[in-house]
């Protein structure tokens, strides 16, 4: 099986990474809180010890945070690890993917044995999941998995959209960036076939510390507690994630910040010449330009300004024509969109 590329390919551009701007991962540019830099500096000496095989103490902070009772939780090394986790103990027969979507999902099925179908979502509906057309797809044996907020189209349905589906089949709901948001959250419907699996990494800046959890119901939780590494999160990672989830500052400063930027910088990068936008929800923006030749020439020349930008033409049910962008700051945000016009104004475009 291919491995597939993500953004955040720092590593693989020429130089040191710190030198390029990095707008293809989604990451939270507040970055790193004094309380979490105070929390890796006080605990470094405590990796002399294993860690807790049950994250007893990153479990109750995520209870307390998120009112979600501790028996139904499995803590994860990043949430990537529970699509894996859940297929090879559930092993449903088809696993229903709505896309474009995140492509961890497809290699966990593919992985665990199941078979995939890919339900298309279309650019002229935005991208917005169709559940009633969905619903009518579904077998009671299938596991469906998909994002809300959706990566990368931003897609966030509304909580009565996505419960008739669980009515027919088990359901995986990704809400890797729901933190971003002010939207309800479904963890407090997991009580039949609903499961939902959170990241810590893009809200907190933490990516290399790979921290997620998810919210089952307890026979569920009981299995896959059982099945998983024993001490898949490391000393640190527990002591972080037990701090910053505790941190209502940050994530209030957070959403004040993206609130302003996301309006800023979506207006101005929906006056670009030949660039359709849509709608975005969190910190990252799909935009689309008029050719896959026209987006590579826009990668090539902001590789030149070392500026990484996601390109989408290896998501399912996109091409070559649409590109990603975190949101960051608004320095940084004006240098890309800066960039930008430069490349537009220079390149021969048709009728997006």
């Amino acid at each position: 099986m291919e491995r597939y590329e993500h953004g955040g390919q720092i590593y693989d551009a020429a130089g040191n990474a710190g030198d390029w701007l990095d707008f293809s991962a989604n990451i939270n540019p507040l970055g790193l809180s004094d309380n979490i830099l105070l929390t890796l500096t006080e605990n470094l000496r405590g990796i002399v010890n294993y860690p807790d095989a049950n994250a007893s103490e990153l479990k109750r902070a995520i209870s307390t945070r998120y009112a979600v009772p501790e028996k139904n939780l499995v803590v994860l090394n990043g949430a990537a690890e529970f699509f894996y986790l859940h297929l090879q103990v559930t092993r449903p027969p088809r696993v229903v993917i709505p896309v474009p979507s995140f492509a961890e999902y497809e290699r966990a099925a593919r992985a665990a044995g199941c078979d995939v179908k890919f339900f298309v979502t279309r650019a002229q509906d935005n991208f917005a999941l169709d559940t009633a057309a969905l619903l009518a797809e579904l077998k009671p044996t299938d596991c469906v998995i998909f994002a809300r907020p959706n990566n990368p189209t931003g897609n966030l349905p509304a909580p009565e959209k996505i419960l008739p589906l669980a009515e027919v089949a088990s359901v995986v709901v990704d809400e890797s960036f729901i933190d971003f948001t002010d939207a309800p959250s479904l963890k407090n419907f997991v009580a039949g076939k609903i499961s939902v699996v959170q990241s810590l990494t893009k809200i907190f800046a933490i990516p290399g510390l790979r921290i997620g959890f998810a919210v089952v119901n307890e026979n569920l939780a009981r299995r896959l507690n059982a099945a998983k590494d024993v001490w898949n999160v490391n000393f640190l990672a527990q002591k972080v994630g037990a701090v910053a989830l505790a941190d209502d500052d940050f994530l209030r400063r957070t959403r004040a910040w993206l609130s302003t930027e996301r309006e800023f910088f979506t207006e101005r990068l929906s006056t670009l010449r030949g660039v359709k936008v849509f709608p975005p929800t969190v910190n990252f923006v799909l935009f689309k330009v008029a050719s896959p030749d026209v987006a590579e020439k826009i990668l090539l020349n902001l590789r030149r300004e070392k500026i990484l930008v996601r390109s989408c033409a290896n998501f399912i049910g996109l091409d070559g024509s649409y590109l990603r962008t975190a949101i960051r700051s608004r320095a940084e945000n004006l240098r890309l969109l800066d960039a930008l016009k430069k490349i537009l104004g220079g390149v021969d475009l048709e009728t997006v």
